[in-house]
């Protein structure tokens, strides 16, 4: 995945910026249209700081006092000069006007002091903005991150990212920037939101409780057959108990009685229920495969929830596979997003034994047929249509030539929004309701039909890439869900609780189906570098999240899942990964770079985080490795030979770690939208051709022979230092 453009902190002293120049003059020529009803004493007007503004390809002030934006080929920013007296407490909008000739897909805004600088959790994005030639306004409410992270102060300043899939090239004009008050209708929306947000975290309580109470009812088993489901269970003698239902459209914590449709009778305290495999919601058929179930007590005018909500137990769930055993890693050397152009000769040449690949299904699927949907997949009564040509070449082939080879292979679901959808009509019944901006949606499990067209995607593929010649062996669910604001969306400010609960019903959806073809396929939740801190702003943080899965799998039942680690340092460009700052030797490090792996494998040796308590969790660095400058340097021999140095330093700690399964390296080829050289080969382009750079050479020798020698040969050792193949003690 590209990683966002946060500079290493060596860059931040470099784009500290001189005291601001405030406006004075002329303010009523400035208030930028519709914000007449706000008072503009109090407007505080910012400047782009032009000099500090690399990461742009220019920035020009013009005479009339306007800023014109030419874009760099990805991640452009600029930064605001620091504020010279501290905000009025109201000034919590940021405005502007603007012209640009592509449309803005989305906004964000990391909030910086002068002291500390650079705090990537200290951020948060903004709405998109369409192209426009006429000056057109523009404003973001910030009150709330203004609050927590006490950002307004004299000396403090905003970096405003521009987007993320830019036309480089392009231009995009600003004018008129300034930190106002709200106007009416900013603070009816505020005054909706706070309440809004009142629901969200009575909601989130609900959740919270449900996982923590010990209920009088449990569901001790659920099978699911070729032709049906058997539910068995106790409940309390005395009362009208019934065993309910929950398909993943079912709200069960924003159901006061539950509907008809989900009941079935119990008639004893110990009881064994058994229904048809598949059933009908209104005219649309569904796979009870997919459900949980739950004992609730019926009342006059309320049902009285009495167990936890349980799904299938993977060993209870009917097989329709070729029965292909778990492929065991020859070691722990992969690659990360293959694709078929020069992957066999990669393999070969590296001796690779896993990789990932991307798997965007709303590339490849519709509705309806035609226009290249020529590959037709029945799934419970409807047909869906896949883009035959772009599966087999995207997919297929990569998919067999590891297969050939052994590699054991994770696809990355990544659900699109409807807008870059191939087919607008499943874009719309898939984006989240709650979806709120970026590129990948939580998918939508609200209704029917969506779940319907989810579980068809996902049989699809399931079905299609569970063979010994085309496999995927493992299912990475969807990206860095810890930044689900910015990488799997729905919705910006949502509890923790009420994310995860989203995110295990399509979790759930993906393991179950995957498992009726492929018994030993595994699941992965994504994860980015943060750990105990948020890696970004208004991001979840990662220990919560792996709590989170902790405390679902023991109320819902357990199953095989595991952390997909994105192990960047925060100085994702910097390859001296062994000097890290950000982290420490402790289970309360803010984050998990190549330096401290030794958290990650404590964590899954801790019994209270295995499989039913006895069965380490395996972790796969799904897209990790160390840089080696920025994307838009020239190449030097300093930072490509730390590079090497990085890869063989983190070589020699994922190899000594047990519950440390394999690297898959990103990236394989440099790629300027990155922001940072992460690749093993230089740009594959007509001035560089793909190259192999010093790090490729050594993950060449990784996993050999000739491993001790060639890193003897390099210095490696003396480059890194005392940290050298050492393996540290983790305190808690």
């Amino acid at each position: 995945m590209k990683r966002k453009g946060i500079p290493f902190a060596g860059a931040v002293a470099v784009l500290m910026v001189s005291a601001a120049c405030e406006r004075t003059a002329d303010l009523a020529d400035l208030v930028p249209p519709g914000d007449m009803g706000v008072d503009s004493s109090s407007f505080v007007w910012m400047d782009i700081n032009v000099k500090s503004s690399i990461s742009v390809a220019s920035v020009t002030q013009e005479d009339d006092g306007s800023y014109t934006i030419v874009l760099p080929d990805g991640d452009p920013y600029v930064f605001l000069d620091p504020f010279k007296t501290d905000l009025p407490a109201d000034n919590t909008v940021f405005a502007f006007e603007y012209k640009a000739e592509n449309p803005i897909d989305k906004t964000e805004f990391f909030f910086l002091d002068r002291e500390t600088g650079l705090d990537a959790s200290h951020a948060q994005s903004g709405q998109g903005a369409d192209a426009a030639s006429e000056w057109t306004p523009y404003s973001v409410r910030m009150k709330s991150s203004m609050r927590e992270f006490g950002w307004g102060k004299s000396g403090d300043y905003l970096r405003f990212d521009l987007g993320e899939s830019v036309v480089g090239g392009s231009r995009i004009c600003l004018r008129k920037l300034v930190m106002r008050p709200m106007n009416k209708e900013e603070q009816a929306a505020e005054d909706a939101e706070n309440d809004a947000a009142q629901a969200r975290e009575e909601y989130a309580r609900r959740i919270n409780e449900y996982l923590d109470t010990d209920y009088q009812a449990s569901v001790s088993s659920v099978t699911v057959s070729a032709s049906d489901v058997v539910v068995t269970g106790t409940c309390p003698d005395g009362g009208k108990y019934f065993l309910a239902e929950l398909p993943p459209f079912a709200d069960m914590f924003g159901m006061t009685v539950v509907p008809a449709e989900y009941r079935h009778e119990i008639t004893s305290s110990s009881f064994s229920v058994s229904v048809d495999r598949t059933t009908s919601f209104g005219d649309v058929q569904y796979d009870r495969l997919l459900s949980k179930w739950a004992v609730f007590k019926e009342g006059d005018s309320a049902d009285e929830l009495m167990s936890h909500a349980v799904y299938a137990d993977p060993d209870r769930i009917a097989g329709i596979g070729p029965g292909l055993p778990r492929i065991e890693l020859r070691h722990k050397k992969g690659l990360g997003g293959i694709v078929a152009a020069g992957l066999e000769a990669e393999i070969q040449a590296l001796d690779l034994g896993s990789a990932t690949i991307n798997l965007l299904p709303m590339s490849y699927m519709s509705l309806t047929p035609g226009d290249g949907y020529t590959l037709s997949h029945e799934y419970l009564g409807k047909t869906y249509y896949f883009n035959e040509a772009r599966v087999r070449a995207e997919l297929d082939e990569p998919l067999r030539t590891a297969s050939k080879y052994g590699m054991s292979v994770a696809a990355i679901l990544l659900i699109q929004n409807a807008a870059q959808s191939a087919d607008p009509q499943l874009g719309d019944l898939l984006q989240h309701p709650d979806y709120s901006g970026t590129l990948y949606t939580m998918p939508d499990m609200t209704t029917p039909e969506a779940v319907h067209a989810y579980a068809a995607m996902i049989d699809f593929f399931a079905s299609r890439y569970s063979g010994s010649d085309m496999r995927v062996s493992h299912w990475i669910i969807h990206n860095e869900v810890d930044g689900g604001v910015h990488w799997t969306n729905m919705g910006s400010d949502v509890p923790v609780s009420t994310y995860m609960d989203t995110y295990l019903k399509s979790m759930r959806m993906v393991y179950n189906i995957v498992h009726q073809y492929d018994p030993n396929a595994e699941a992965f939740i994504s994860l980015t570098h943060g750990w105990a801190a948020p890696a970004g702003g208004g991001w979840y943080t990662v220990v919560d999240m792996l709590d989170y899965m902790n405390r679902f799998s023991a109320a819902e039942g357990d199953f095989y899942w595991a952390p997909a680690y994105h192990s960047y340092s925060t100085e994702i460009a910097n390859p001296r990964v062994w000097e890290d700052p950000s982290v420490s030797f402790s289970m309360q490090t803010a984050n998990v770079s190549m330096r401290n792996l030794e958290v990650l494998d404590r964590w899954v040796s801790k019994p209270e985080n295995m499989y039913k308590g006895s069965l380490k969790r395996r972790v796969w660095l799904s897209e990790a490795g160390v840089g080696s400058g920025i994307s838009s340097t020239s190449y030097q021999d300093g930072m490509l030979a730390d590079q090497a140095a990085g890869l063989a330093f983190s070589w020699l700690k994922i190899k000594q770690l047990d519950g440390i399964e394999g690297l898959q390296w990103h990236n394989w080829y440099d790629n300027a939208a990155e922001g940072a050289q992460l690749g093993l080969r230089k740009f594959n382009d007509a001035t560089w051709g793909g190259a192999p750079k010093p790090a490729w050479y050594a993950y060449q020798k990784a996993a050999t022979s000739g491993e001790d020698s060639y890193f003897k040969e390099q210095g490696f050792a003396d480059m890194v230092g005392p940290e050298w193949g050492v393996i540290q003690e983790v305190t808690e």
